[in-house]
């Protein structure tokens, strides 16, 4: 066995601290990165629409599409699609004064998920609304079976103007 110092063992322990601190960051990045992949995969998809009809796109709200993600994670554990019971409490920080709307679902891809929301007339007359400005988005793709199916995204779109 080899005698260290004090200094050279405390150098040896910072070294221990930042390779790991190194490490729990790549590890949790991805996750992170792929929820807003998806999240901006949806913005893009929304914004198509709206600039096929017409329509200019909307903008994504942070602090919203926490509340949509907070939704979305609450379906999922719930294994169940269902409309946010509290909107009007979720959408009373925001400048809404002619629209304030909710689309919820789930699909195989994002793209499909998508198609549904336009397949619905409800959905689509939110998604498609000519006062709608912002959206809070939160979408998550489930790794377990669900009612959904296997690798299913779950979405909460939140939408106001």
């Amino acid at each position: 066995m080899v005698a260290s110092s004090p200094a050279s063992a405390l150098r040896r322990a910072l070294v221990l601290v930042v390779v790991t601190a190194l490490g729990l960051t790549v590890v949790q990045a991805p996750v992170a990165d792929a929820a807003t992949g998806h999240r901006d995969e949806l913005l893009r998809l929304v914004n198509a629409s709206r600039e096929r009809n017409g329509l200019r796109p909307v903008e994504l709200d942070a602090s919203l599409s926490r509340a949509a993600m907070r939704h979305t994670r609450a379906m999922l554990k719930r294994d169940r699609l269902f409309d946010p019971p509290d909107l009007r409490e979720i959408l009373a920080p925001y400048p809404w004064d002619s629209v304030g709307a909710a689309a919820v679902g789930c699909a195989d891809t994002l793209r499909a998920l998508h198609r549904a929301f336009l397949g619905s007339d409800v959905h689509r007359s939110i998604l498609l609304h000519r006062r709608v400005k912002w959206v809070g988005i939160g979408v998550i793709r489930s790794r377990e079976a669900n009612s959904c199916g296997n690798g299913s995204f779950w979405a909460t779109e939140i939408f106001y103007g």
